[in-house]
């Protein structure tokens, strides 16, 4: 869900400091609007583990988290150079913003609704006055000696 009035938290200018201009060039104005108000839509489904939605304000790492979401979705849209460069840092960009797939809970949006990444944000209702979203949160790992999945395969005792 956008924010208020339908901001979203990346503007189609925005997407060519992170996108070559060639290859934003193969997407129309509509489709890189649809991509920003799609990667929000994505950023939202994490930040509201943490915080009341829609956010009032947000900080540069947000919109650039957000950009990489979508710089993504514009990829797949165009289509994906194989083995190309700039493809490979759009792929890890994102990676980055929502975790790897072989790495549960990595990703910077995964840090934020955990508690464990503090961007500046201000929440339609304080920190502190949200008593759904303000409590505490545990994030561990097994112990020692207790099974866990690693690989798609079972392991025991973290070997």
């Amino acid at each position: 869900m956008p924010g208020p009035n339908g901001a979203s938290y990346v503007t189609p200018a925005q997407l060519g400091q992170y996108l070559p201009a060639a290859a934003l060039a193969l997407a129309t104005s509509v489709q890189q609007l649809q991509a920003c108000s799609d990667a929000t839509a994505r950023a939202d489904s994490y930040m509201s583990d943490r915080y009341q939605m829609p956010l009032l304000t947000w900080d540069a790492a947000v919109t650039q988290m957000t950009a990489y979401v979508a710089c993504y979705l514009l990829m797949d849209l165009i289509g994906w150079a194989p083995q190309a460069g700039a493809d490979t840092n759009v792929r890890s960009r994102y990676y980055e913003a929502v975790g790897y797939p072989d790495r549960p809970g990595s990703g910077w949006f995964p840090g934020v609704a955990r508690q464990a990444i503090h961007p500046d944000v201000t929440p339609s209702i304080p920190v502190g006055q949200d008593p759904g979203h303000d409590g505490p949160q545990v994030s561990s790992q097994p112990m020692r000696g207790w099974q866990q999945v690693r690989g798609g395969r079972s392991v025991v005792g973290g070997f």
